[in-house]
């Protein structure tokens, strides 16, 4: 079954809160900044609830009717028939086309002139081994061009970038800096001030003074998310349904745009005297696992990595009314170098675009496979 491909727009401004306590009296009331993209399982779960109202579900705590549990799922973790991906963003140019974006990949490093981020070199595993505190192994190493110089060079961080630029960088080559986006330009934090009242009298105490900092998606931008497993004789997402903190309203619309990109063809893997075929894996989505390459072969090997630092994700269980416990993972546009038998490349490409690792059906671990980049001089 094929995914449908929604675009979602705030009415007004949204807030998506993180894994730490943001209650009602106490201390840590003042300038809680949104986190955005949403996690997948925040995004998840306001979709599913929009899907069961639509079929049924009076939005009470007693459950939802049993066709849509069947569908839909059953807690936080179980999400029945329905596969998601993302989420990405997408965006209107200058044409009028609309594009998908997704996080920079970790290997690509550039420099910052004016307030513009330019891709000017790649990170490659070193043909060397190094000592270092978990052993003897291959650190990634700068690709330079002639001339160039490593001063300032860095990972674009929270940038974003096409799905044609991604398909560039899956090939070994640079992406365009027109195919780049810094996070200011396609949403803006905006501070505001919450009084809570007490709904029968309306007065108000210490500790009912709030100041969270929503996010506001700039002008021709907006949150995307792939949906499949409907089932055809139920209901679809409506067009409004609430999402995020205060339940402010968002506005979904069918996209028909594709955001996930393509592998580069089989025939550019070239084999080593070994046998050997190299080709790196690229995070689309948070994942939750310790290491991909069994996912994709059982011959596969990672030789080096360009991985940030764990990001801590939960979530809520609407059944207990609890939280959901913080776990470690693996941020968007992290890069793994891997090795496998060139007998094992169809089985390996022909997971571009699949998820690994736990909670995938929600999105987490979405992944792409590209070429390792070219040890000529960085190419456009």
């Amino acid at each position: 079954m094929n995914p449908q491909y929604f675009s979602i727009t705030p009415q007004d401004a949204w807030f998506f809160r993180d894994g730490r306590p943001y209650n009602h009296r106490e201390s840590n009331q003042a300038a809680v900044e949104s986190v955005f993209p949403p996690p997948a399982r925040t995004l998840t779960g306001a979709l599913r609830a929009a899907l069961a109202r639509t079929n049924g579900w009076d939005g009470k705590l007693h459950g939802w009717p049993k066709d849509a549990a069947n569908c839909f799922g059953n807690g936080p973790n179980d999400l029945g028939q329905l596969q998601f991906t993302g989420p990405f963003l997408i965006r209107e140019n200058e044409t009028g086309a609309t594009e998908a974006l997704w996080p920079v990949p970790r290997h690509l490093l550039g420099r910052s002139h004016a307030g513009h981020w330019r891709p000017l070199a790649f990170l490659q595993p070193d043909e060397k081994e190094t000592e270092t505190d978990i052993g003897r192994c291959r650190l990634p190493r700068l690709l330079l061009p002639a001339g160039q110089r490593p001063d300032g060079l860095k990972p674009a961080g929270t940038a974003w970038i096409t799905a044609a630029g991604l398909t560039c960088i899956l090939g070994g080559k640079a992406p365009g800096a027109e195919m780049l986006h810094r996070p200011d330009t396609l949403w803006q934090f905006e501070s505001r001030v919450g009084l809570q009242r007490d709904a029968a009298t309306l007065n108000v105490g210490e500790g009912d003074l709030y100041s969270p900092t929503y996010v506001r998606l700039c002008r021709k931008v907006a949150l995307g998310v792939g949906l499949e497993g409907v089932p055809n004789n139920m209901n679809g997402l409506p067009s409004l349904f609430p999402l995020g903190g205060e339940s402010r309203l968002a506005q979904a619309e069918s996209w028909h745009g594709n955001p996930v990109p393509n592998c580069p063809p089989a025939n550019t893997f070239k084999p080593d005297s070994n046998g050997f075929v190299r080709f790196i894996v690229v995070l689309l989505t948070h994942g939750c696992f310790k290491n991909p390459a069994p996912f994709l072969s059982s011959g596969a090997k990672i030789i080096s990595a360009c991985v940030d630092k764990p990001q801590l994700i939960g979530g809520w269980d609407s059944l207990k009314n609890e939280p959901l416990a913080l776990e470690p993972f693996h941020p968007a546009g992290s890069v793994w170098f891997c090795e496998a038998p060139a007998a094992e490349l169809p089985n390996i490409l022909a997971q571009n675009g699949q998820w690994l690792g736990d909670y995938h059906t929600h999105g987490f671990g979405q992944i792409v496979i590209g070429l390792w980049p070219s040890k000529s001089p960085l190419q456009q």
